[in-house]
C-alpha cells in the first residue's frame, strides 16, 4: 500500500511539473483576439513560420481562453530595438488589460521608466535591453503575490504585489509595431 501511495504521489508531482504549450505553432487554438484602445481594435494577429505574429496594422491584444492563478510561463519574443509590446499577466478579458492585470513591458524606451521587464505602473525592473531582431526569452513565475521575471536568463524583477490574483495571459500589439512570439508554454 505504501508503494502505491508513493507512486501516486510521484505521478501527481510529475503532472504538476509538466509543461502545457499555450501556442501550438500552427493555429490560434486556445487564443482569442480582444478589442481594446480607442477606437476598439483587435490587432492583426496571425501564425507565420511557427510564431504568433502581429504586424501592427492596428493595435490590440490576444488572450488565452483559459485563466490562470499560480504559474510559471516561458516564451520567446522578437522585435526591433524600438519595439513596443508586452505580456499581460492575470488580466481580465474585458477592460484595459494593463489595468485589470499586470503588463510585463517589452519596450526599452517607455517614458515613465517602466522599461522591458517592468510591471507597468507597479514596479520598475533592473535596467536591461532586449536583443534587437533576434529571439529573447521571458521566464515568469507568479505564485500568490510573488512575481519573478527573468529576461534572457537574467533576473530583472523580483516583487511581491497582490493587486491581481488570477486572469488570462495576453500578448500586446501596438500600431506600427511588428512583434513575434513563439515557444509559449505554462506550468501550473
Amino acid at each position: 500500500m505504501r508503494t502505491l501511495s508513493l507512486a501516486l504521489a510521484l505521478a501527481c508531482s510529475a503532472a504538476a511539473q509538466s509543461w502545457t504549450p499555450l501556442f501550438d505553432g500552427k493555429t490560434l487554438n486556445g487564443w482569442e483576439a480582444r478589442a481594446t484602445f480607442a477606437p476598439p481594435s483587435t490587432g492583426d494577429w496571425k501564425v507565420s513560420d511557427g510564431s504568433l505574429v502581429c504586424g501592427g496594422a492596428s493595435p490590440g491584444w490576444i488572450a488565452t481562453k483559459d485563466t490562470f492563478r499560480d504559474f510559471r510561463l516561458q516564451l520567446e519574443f522578437r522585435g526591433a530595438a524600438t519595439v513596443n509590446s508586452g505580456v499581460f499577466l492575470r488580466s481580465q478579458k474585458e477592460g484595459e488589460p494593463h489595468v485589470t492585470g499586470y503588463e510585463l513591458q517589452i519596450w526599452d524606451m517607455q517614458p515613465a521608466g517602466y522599461l522591458t521587464g517592468s510591471l507597468v505602473g507597479t514596479v520598475k525592473a533592473q535596467p536591461t535591453k532586449i536583443k534587437a531582431d533576434t529571439w529573447n526569452s521571458f521566464d515568469i513565475t507568479a505564485k500568490g503575490d510573488h512575481i519573478v521575471v527573468l529576461l534572457n536568463g537574467q533576473k530583472v524583477l523580483d516583487v511581491h504585489d497582490s493587486k491581481h490574483a488570477a486572469g488570462v495571459i495576453g500578448l500586446q500589439c501596438q500600431a506600427k509595431q511588428n512583434i513575434a512570439f513563439r515557444n509559449i508554454r505554462l506550468q501550473r
